[in-house]
């Protein structure tokens, strides 16, 4: 760790993590379109109590909660189209007390007359982040092209079976066999992890739901990924009445004209949802800051089964002792294997971008080994990215370009440097502590001689504080995974 002086970081500094990882899984979830036509209460009642069972035109509205607070709306536009349907979806939400900003998320897409995915677009805007792509599909294989850092980046992705999105998954939910425990597997694509996930939908059973005022008849369904029990209401033609997306995050249909005053509070401060305030973990009996610290232990307690040993942090009966590391010599760049997968471009993480490469051989100069290149690489991105909350997707390319993000983007350039030069590199996500609660956070770790060291670029340490608690290892995906932590996860000082 320098000798000089620290930075002292806010704690809206690291929090939007816990936004990404919302961000992450809620996305694709639900939907919005701008300058659509608008829809009365007589219509949208109209619609909700048509019995149909067949996909119908138009728009569905819905608030968007977290707790009891209004957090935004949700809007989904659907059209008939010749050879088939399109379906727009946008969420457009602000969560106060995380980056304080306006967040939109928008997927497009194009089915084909037997409601399988042709294509889509997607869309991130979180004000100065931006992160747009699109996706063309041919039996099982994705041809993705994403907007990132002013170049345009391409991957084909070869699947198990044809992709679905969330997003369009009511034609698929109005066929299920609606008999109590019927269970059926989907693969899903999520356009902003940029994974393909199973999700096992579970029918719970029939129900009765309060909707636009008026009683209907659902059937109550259960969406089991990533470690999550997700529970839904639907009408016959799949339409989603109620989600609920974790960490008391909710979506309701409702009126235009409701869900969008929920927004408007929202922006005028009269009402918004804090989401530092049902993610952070407060705990007493510590200092400050831990810098000074060589251990820790803490009781842990929450969702079972986390497996969070490495080199610095050991779980025991409850009680984790993170214990700070004694780094050793380097790895020679020689001896590190140029097909490690710790050396992999991602699709941001873009280590092989002659842009980023050319950077990390000046950064990386004459040193030989991979802990003087980490040591480099970070003084280099400390002092490049200029701290600020961003809670938009990470693309290290845009992150080199504009110089601007919190630790999600502090993390993914130093990864994208580290491994151009040629050093093994993980993306590290979990909680840090300061001034008297844990909040979400994103480091590094790289390969030495004797394992892995730690690395914060944010905070501009090597080794990290006992202060950091890892939770995951990798990029969007891994964080999206922490959602099943936030709310549920308690910590205490351990004897």
């Amino acid at each position: 760790m320098p000798d000089g002086p620290v930075r002292r970081l806010r704690l809206t500094r690291y929090d939007a993590l816990g936004l990404l990882c919302v961000l992450a899984f809620a996305a694709s979830y639900l939907g919005l379109r701008r300058g659509a036509r608008p829809t009365s209460a007589t219509e949208a009642k109209a619609q909700l109590l048509d019995p149909s069972a067949e996909i119908q035109e138009g728009q569905e509205w819905l608030g968007l909660y977290l707790g009891s607070a209004r957090a935004g709306y949700i809007h989904l536009d659907k059209a008939r189209l010749d050879d088939g349907w399109r379906y727009r979806v946008e969420t457009r939400f602000r969560l106060l007390g995380a980056a304080g900003g306006e967040v939109a998320l928008i997927v497009d897409a194009r089915l084909d007359a037997a409601l399988a995915l042709a294509a889509f677009d997607f869309d991130v805007d979180a004000g100065p982040a931006r992160f747009q792509g699109r996706g063309q599909v041919a039996g099982t294989r994705l041809t993705l092209a994403v907007d990132t850092g002013g170049e345009t980046v391409e991957r084909t992705l070869d699947l198990p079976r044809p992709p679905v999105l969330r997003s369009t998954l009511a034609p698929l939910l109005a066929g299920l066999d609606r008999t109590p425990g019927t269970r059926t597997s989907l693969q899903l694509f999520d356009p902003l992890t940029q994974r393909d996930e199973a999700v096992d939908i579970e029918v719970v059973g029939p129900d009765t739901l309060v909707v636009l005022g008026e009683e209907v008849a659902v059937t109550h369904i259960r969406q089991h990924s990533r470690g999550l029990a997700l529970d839904a209401w639907i009408n016959a033609r799949g339409e989603l009445l109620r989600q609920e997306l974790g960490l008391g995050l909710v979506a309701v249909r409702e009126t235009e004209e409701e869900a969008r005053f929920g927004l408007i509070q929202a922006r005028t401060g009269r009402a918004g949802a804090d989401l530092r305030a049902l993610t952070a973990i407060p705990v007493a009996g510590l200092p400050a800051d831990l810098r000074r610290r060589e251990v820790l232990r803490l009781r842990l307690r929450g969702p079972a089964g986390l497996a969070i040993d490495d080199q610095r942090q050991r779980l025991a009966d409850g009680v984790l002792t993170i214990t700070r590391e004694r780094p050793g010599p380097g790895l020679p760049l020689a001896d590190v294997a140029a097909d490690d997968p710790d050396r992999a471009a991602e699709p941001l993480v873009q280590a092989d971008h002659p842009r980023i490469q050319a950077v990390a051989r000046r950064i990386a100069g004459d040193a030989t080994d991979t802990r003087a290149v980490a040591e480099r690489v970070r003084r280099f991105v400390h002092e490049h990215v200029d701290d600020e909350v961003v809670a938009g997707v990470p693309s290290a390319l845009e992150v080199l370009e504009n110089g601007r993000g919190d630790c999600n983007e502090h993390a993914v350039l130093f990864a994208a440097l580290a491994r151009a030069a040629g050093v093994p590199t993980r993306i590290e996500t979990g909680l840090v502590y300061l001034d008297g609660r844990f909040a979400w956070h994103a480091w590094n770790s790289v390969r030495v001689t004797d394992g892995w060291l730690t690395v914060d670029a944010t905070w501009d340490q090597s080794p990290v504080d006992v202060g950091h608690l890892r939770l995951a290892t990798g990029g969007l995906d891994a964080q999206a995974d922490l959602l099943r932590l936030m709310g549920q996860l308690q910590i205490e000082v351990a004897p």
